[in-house]
């Protein structure tokens, strides 16, 4: 009789630990089936709920994608009838552009133009109004065009410390060059014309020494800076 080996019948180390956890899994997964007998009402609101979630995300998705068709076919039509409608008739529709299409990307151009047609019109309170409530960053697509006007409007109330500051920021911020030359040559004018000749000509040397103007605007701002150094001194 053939003889049995005398450890052929030991456990091996890690098998009572699996079956220990085989039972501890068996238990919980009889422990849920009994749960979700006695809770089926739970399971099912939840999955309504769930299903509802879903189909408000897809809903709301497929809103913005036809929102933003609508408020760009809406602007084109505004845009295009200004200049042949009455000033006043564009105007009204633009800010019930802004009311309706307040929240899309498009706000920001449809501000510019109403903000652009206060200004044409000699109402320059109107249009700070109308810039003042964009809120958009320097970083923004509309933003230095937004800023820009905005510091014009403010000139036009003489309010030129507030629109020198404004023009000095977007020269600091704007990620475009000609940006950035266009607002420093702006203060620089602004000093000059409120004769602070020595801040103008810091300006313009600023401009000189940067890297942003171009061969023509050198020669330029090297001419104004003379000028404005001629008038410090004299």
């Amino acid at each position: 009789m053939a003889q049995r080996h005398p450890g052929s019948s030991r456990r091996r180390p890690g098998d009572s630990k699996n079956e220990e956890a085989d039972d501890v899994f068996i238990a919980r997964v009889l422990e849920f089936t009994g749960w979700a007998r006695n809770n089926s009402q739970v399971l099912i609101l939840f999955g309504i709920a769930v299903a509802a979630v879903i189909f408000a995300a897809v809903y709301y998705a497929n809103w913005r994608g036809t929102q933003a068709e609508t408020a760009i076919a809406e602007l084109e039509r505004i845009a295009q009838s200004v200049g042949i409608s009455d000033p006043e008739a564009s105007k009204i529709s633009l800010e019930q552009y802004l009311e309706r299409f307040a929240g899309t990307a498009y706000a920001g151009e449809a501000r510019l133009l109403l903000a652009q047609l206060y200004m044409d019109g000699g109402q320059a309170g109107q249009a700070l109004t109308t810039l003042e409530a964009a809120g958009e960053s320097l970083r923004e697509p509309m933003g230095v065009q937004l800023a820009t006007l905005q510091a014009r409007a403010l000139e036009e109330q003489q309010r030129t410390d507030e629109a020198e500051a404004l023009y000095l920021r977007i020269a600091d911020d704007a990620e475009l060059a000609f940006q950035r030359v266009a607002a420093l040559d702006d203060a620089a004018r602004l000093r000059m014309e409120r004769s602070d000749y020595a801040g103008a000509a810091a300006l313009y040397q600023r401009l000189i020494d940067g890297e942003d103007a171009s061969v023509e605007q050198l020669a330029i701002y090297e001419m104004r800076l003379g000028e404005a150094m001629a008038r410090q001194g004299g």
